[in-house]
This record gives C-alpha cells, structure tokens and sequence, in this order.
C-alpha cells in the first residue's frame, strides 16, 4: 500500500534470524514477483534492490562497521523498515539501527497484545496495551477459520514430573542406577526432573515419548507416515538423544527421516527448507530453539513440547507451529479416521506446559538479560561506591579500589567510537576515559556508568569460564558488603568449588594454587567474610575454573535406562481463553507495572507493611483515578487492593528469601526440605503471596508432602512466615 502510493520506495525487512530472514524474503517473491529483493545476510551486492531483508547484527555491521570510508546505506536509504517479532528486546540491544534510518516504523507480532513488552508501545510512541491493529487467535481459528485448532495429548511420567528418587527404584533399577552413576564418583540420592535431558539421559522417557507420537500422532500418506512434526527438545545434547533413540525403535526410518535443528549446525537452514517440502525428508525436526518461533510449514500437524517452557509468549509461538491451513492434506488420526484439509493438529506435552498455564495464566517473562562484561563492569562500579566509604579508609582497600576504577576506565577509554551506539552516549565516554571521573562516584555518575556506558564494555577476554568466576566472586563480595540474604549459598558454592579443584589437583596449574584452594576449605569458606581475601581468591582461581567439566557445559552426560511408568494423562482438555482481558484489567495491570516506584507499590514487592495512608492511596488510585468501584468489583471481585498489586507487582527475589531467612538459618534441614523450602520461596515470589491450603495442593504434594516433611514443631513456624507475607499485604500499621 505504500508503495503503491509512493510513500515507500526502499523497504528494509529486519528478523532475528538467518532462517526468518530467507522465510521472509521467499513469501515476498511470491506475493510481489516484480519487486527486486535482496537478502543482505548472503549478498550484499544487491544491496539496491527495492527490498532488502537483514538480520540485525548485519544491518548493524554495515552501517558502522562499513568496507572501506562510507556506510552501505545512508540514513535516508530506506523509507519504511518492517520489524519481524517486535515483542523481542531488540529495541535495547539494536535500538542504534532506528536511531540511525530515518524511516516509518512497522512492527509484527503475533504475541498477544496484552503480553507485548510495555518497551516496546514506548518505542513505537503506543499507548500500552492499544496496538495499531490486533487480530486474536480465538477469532482467527473459531469465527474466521483461517487457522486450524489444537488438540492436546497431556501425559506425565514418574521422572518428568518428580524427578528420579533412588529409594523409590526397584531393586534391578538401583543396581542399574549405581552401575550408571560410578564413573561419575557420586551416586545422588535425588535427581530433580529439571536435570533430565540436561545432564540425565533416561531411554525409556524418550522412547515412550516417541512410541506415543508414532502411535498417536497424525499420519500422512494413507495412515503409513508420519506427519510432518516438530520435537521441540531442551537442549543439544537432548536433541541428538532424541534421534539417536528413534533410529534405534525405528531402524526402517534410520537416516534422514528425523532430524535436528539447531543453530550450531551450518546445514540448519538446508534442514529447514527439506522440512517445509511436503514429501521431502526429514518428516520430524527435533529443535532446539530454532524452530518455536516464525516458521511456517502448513503440512506440520504434530507438535511434541519436550522441554518446560514459561515464557507465555513463547509458548503461544510454539503453538502457531502449527495453525497454518492445509486444505489439500490427507490426515488420519483416532478422532475422524481419515480426511482431506488438516483439521487439527495435535500438541504432546511431557513437561506439564499446559498445566502450568492454567495455573499461572500470564507466565513468567525472564527479564532482559545482560552481557557478562557488563555485569562485571556493574559490580566493579558498585564494589569502588561501596570502598569510598569510611570502613575501607586503609590502603589496601584504597589499592584495591585503584585497581577496580583503572580496569573500568581503561575498559571506556577503549570503546570504538566509529560504533553508533558509542557516538550516541560521546557525553559519557569522553567523561568517564579521564581517570578523575572516578576519584569519588556520586550517585549520579554510578548512574551513568551503569546505564550508559555498561552495556558497551567488552572485556575481550576469551575465557568465559574465568569471567564467570569473576562476576561470581565480586556478586559474593557485594552480599558480604549489603548483608544480603543469598551470602550463605554464594559461600557454599565457593566452597562447593574449591572441592572439585582438590579433586583435580594433579593438574599443573591447580597444583600451584594448592595452599589457596586448602585455605578456603580450612578458613570455611561458609563464614568468611573478607573482602581482600575474596579478591586473592578471585585472582588465583580465575584461570582454573575452565578444568572443572562439573561446572563447565561439555562434562559427559549420565545415560541410564530405568522403568519411568506414566502416572497421568488427559487429552482435549485445552486451555481458557487466556487473552480476554478488559480495558480496566489493562489500565490496573499497566499502571502498577510501571510505578514500581511508588511508595505503596514498593513496599508491597519488598514485603513492607502499609500504612493506613498507603492502604487509601491505593484505593484512590483503583477506584477513582483508573476506573470506579464497580470496575473492581467487576474485575477482581473481593480480592484486597494489597494482594491484588502484590499479585500483579510479584513480591521481590531478596525480600521472599529474608521472609524465611531466619527459619532456614536457625533449623537443620535435610536436602528435600530445603528443596520444599524454595518451592514455597518460588511461588511467593511469582504470585506475590500464599494460602495456606496451597501446601496440600500440587507442586507441593510430591515427592513428598508438607505434613511427611516436617514434623509438628516445623510446621507453624513455615506457615506463620508464609501468613506474614500476605498479611503485610492487607493490614496496615499505624
């Protein structure tokens, strides 16, 4: 349209993937064939062309990082840049390419818009949760049929759902498990379900899990194939297991029937497009994260959630794999026999997706994450705040300080400025490269340094393993400072560290660290508190971190082969309409999520009581600035103002951990009642409170219960910390 109207003659076309790119770029060829297009991720030599369609590390490199004095495109090259999948964070980490074009802006997205980043309404100038144009799914599949439904095969496994528990094995199983676990020189007790198909490898999960998907799945090509289905599965390692395990149930189909997806492979795109054929091999792709979002393949009528997911952006993505329409499809299935035009497409769930949903309908969004350069840059910031104070008056802090204030403004001092992102923060870079800047930092210039120059700063260290560390040690440095509630375990897992580099003592380099490593074991680790020694640990064990494949990605997985029996299934049962809120919801939800910093708001997420003023505040806003009181009746019924903030608002991670710090610090508990422990933490945390009565409900029934696991001593003193927590919701103090 506005190309027809000649309002856009350049078009740019930006997506977060190689593989969205070309997807892309493919679906204009054929709606606009006399259109010149050019896919700048493979040739940049049609850079010209009418329409070009880039990922945004490309985009980015050919404006600032150009082949020879000039940018491949100027400014004002493209009058309208179409941005694929705008509920990402791409609006922090790329927000340069905007700043640069001077072009409209359109963004798609097919995640529902009560659940689009309020960043990115900001963005596009938008009143939250009002977007230019929305169409819902319930619409799209149920008046206008243009999509097809789901139907939903939900099945749980003893290991799955509660992990593998030794005692509870047969006799066989255990001495299998031992004979399994020896090389590893441990044999745990409990293996939580959320370290199998990371670390753990069951065969008969996975083989139930495909034996089911052969047996129920949709079929093709009169009811003897399979159709075409997406596994999506937890990780690499998961992935390969999965197809290693089909080959050998199906040994007829060994080859290239089933396939992976992942994005370390460089034919993961070839696989894609051999997927997308309706005849062509591979008729299963087993992904790992390169196929949940944006690809399109009508005749996929399978889809199988073999991995936990809690994003419900992404899992609304992962259930558009398949609600394209495929009217000339022959399907066979158990519900109609067999037809023609796909009907349906089926979802197996073996990690408790859907059940997850039902319980927390607005999910949980992992907030953005950060570099590790930058993390460490931040704490090395707050660490020289933290040594200009009078406690740390001596030299040695001082030196130490110098140290930390030198390696940040070497780190500015370095920063390319023939980047965009640099260019636009100049102001702050040309500040903070003079060493002065960092004789006292007041609170404003930690400010800057955080937020303006830490998401630059690269350390240009190769050894992730040693920046891991680094950024570990200066986080325990900082809990030793603020006196923070996560102090004990950070001096566990220091402690838990220097155990495995005695194992591995034969080691050169380890060997030299030996009286060091010792020291931390001798001194206890668990109580040490200071700061110089936490910093000679940090240099002397930095480089040794990478020896240790208990903690680094690569160590060799466990496989073992024991009887996981289904312990429940149901099918049909699909989820509510999850996305019908009203106005007044919205306007509720949209306010408390960005006035985290109002006085009542922040006391309820740090588990503060209200005062009676606070309490009337909130009642002014709720029903009289945001709607009226038959609003809140009609939304919320009579649930208090106080919990309902807290609920939306969730109640902050340090202030749910110093709810029950006393009780965990003061009782002597077992691994699995610790584990209860931060269940319970967890929850509150996520819902902003708890009832009682939800200890007699699921996830807490298993593997064991509230009233096996602690005895009658125990248990009020958990329930009275959980009362408390949502009591400082509701009453006030004078």
């Amino acid at each position: 349209m506005l190309s027809r109207g000649e309002h856009a003659t350049n078009i740019l076309f930006l997506a977060d993937r190689t593989a969205l790119v070309k997807q892309a770029k493919d679906g204009f060829k054929n709606y606009l064939p006399d259109m010149s297009l050019c896919n700048l991720c493979t040739n940049k030599d049609d850079r010209n062309a009418r329409i070009v369609f880039s990922t945004y590390p490309t985009i980015l490199n050919a404006i600032q990082n150009p082949k020879g004095s000039q940018p491949l495109f100027t400014p004002a090259h493209f009058d309208l840049i179409i941005i694929d999948e705008s509920h990402r964070s791409i609006f922090k980490k790329y927000r340069e390419i905007f700043v640069y074009f001077d072009a409209i802006l359109v963004g798609l997205t097919a995640t529902p818009k009560t659940d689009v980043d309020r960043n990115t309404y900001d963005f596009f100038e938008m009143e939250h949760g009002v977007p230019t144009y929305a169409y819902d799914y319930e619409t799209a599949v149920y008046q206008d049929h243009v999509l097809v439904p789901y139907y939903n095969y939900e099945v749980k496994t003893k290991f799955l759902d509660e992990g593998i528990i030794y005692k509870d094995l047969s006799e066989e199983d255990k001495q299998r498990y031992e004979d399994d676990f020896i090389e590893d020189g441990t044999v745990p007790d409990f293996i939580p379900s959320e370290r199998l198909n990371r670390f753990v490898f069951n065969e008969i999960t996975v083989d139930t899990v495909l034996q089911d998907l052969m047996t129920r799945g949709i079929k093709v090509a009169g009811g003897d194939r399979i159709g075409k289905t997406i596994i999506f599965a937890q990780t690499k390692r998961h992935a390969e297991f999965i197809l290693e395990r089909f080959n050998k149930l199906y040994p007829k189909y060994h080859g290239s029937f089933a396939q992976r997806v992942i994005c370390e492979d460089t034919y993961a795109q070839d696989v894609i497009d051999a997927f997308k054929g309706p005849e062509q091999e591979p008729h299963i792709a087993v992904s790992v994260d390169m196929m949940d979002t944006g690809i399109d393949v009508p005749q996929c009528v399978n889809l199988v959630f073999f991995k936990k997911v809690r994003s419900k952006a992404k899992f609304w993505q992962m259930i558009g794999r398949g609600t394209r329409l495929c009217p000339g499809l022959t399907c066979v299935d158990q519900i109609d026999g067999e037809y023609t035009g796909k009907r349906r497409f089926l979802i197996f769930d073996y990690c408790g997706n859907f059940e997850y949903f039902r319980q927390h309908v607005d999910g949980y969004e992992s907030k953005e994450t950060k570099t590790l350069s930058e993390k460490i840059f931040s704490k090395r910031i707050c660490l020289a705040v933290h040594l200009q104070e009078a406690p740390y008056a001596a030299s040695c802090f001082q030196e130490w300080r110098k140290e930390l204030v030198e390696a940040c403004q070497s780190q500015v001092a370095e920063l390319n400025v023939s980047q965009i992102a640099v260019r636009q923060r100049m102001q702050f870079v040309d500040k903070y490269k003079n060493i002065s800047s960092f004789y006292h930092i007041s609170e404003g210039d930690q400010g800057e340094l955080m937020q303006q120059l830490a998401p630059l700063v690269d350390l240009n260290d190769p050894d992730e393993c040693a920046k891991r560390f680094d950024n570990f040690m200066y986080g325990l440095m900082l809990a030793s400072i603020e006196r923070l509630p996560s102090l004990p375990n950070a001096q566990k897992q220091l402690s838990g560290i220097a155990l495995l580099l005695l194992r591995k003592s034969s080691i050169p380099q380890i060997k030299e660290q030996l009286p060091l490593i010792q020291e931390i074991g001798v001194s206890d680790a668990q109580t040490q508190t200071d700061l110089l020694h936490f910093e000679k640990i940090r240099k002397g064990l930095r480089e040794l971190i990478k020896f240790l494949d208990d903690i680094v990605e690569g160590k060799e997985p466990i496989l073992t082969r024991l009887t996981d029996p289904i312990t429940d299934q149901q099918e049909g049962v699909q989820l509510g309409v999850a996305y019908s809120f009203e106005d007044y919801r919205d306007k509720v939800n949209r306010y408390v999520n960005e006035h985290g910093d109002t006085l009542a708001i922040y006391k309820l997420t740090h588990n503060i009581p209200l005062s009676p003023g606070d309490y009337c505040e909130l009642e002014r806003i709720l029903t009289k600035e945001l709607g009226s009181q038959e609003d809140y009746q009609r939304e919320f019924g009579d649930t208090p103002f106080g919990l309902l903030v807290r609920q939306i608002a969730k109640l902050d991670h340090d202030a749910a951990m110093e709810a029950f710090s006393a009780f965990i610090n003061d009782q002597s508990l077992n691994q699995k009642q610790i584990t209860f422990i931060i269940k319970i933490i967890n929850y509150i945390e996520q819902n902003g409170y708890m009832e009682i009565s939800e200890l007699q409900k699921p996830p807490f029934d298993k593997p064991a219960s509230f009233i096996k696991l602690f005895d009658s001593r125990l248990r009020p003193k958990i329930t009275e910390a959980i009362r408390q927590v949502r009591d400082n919701a509701v009453n006030t103090t004078a």
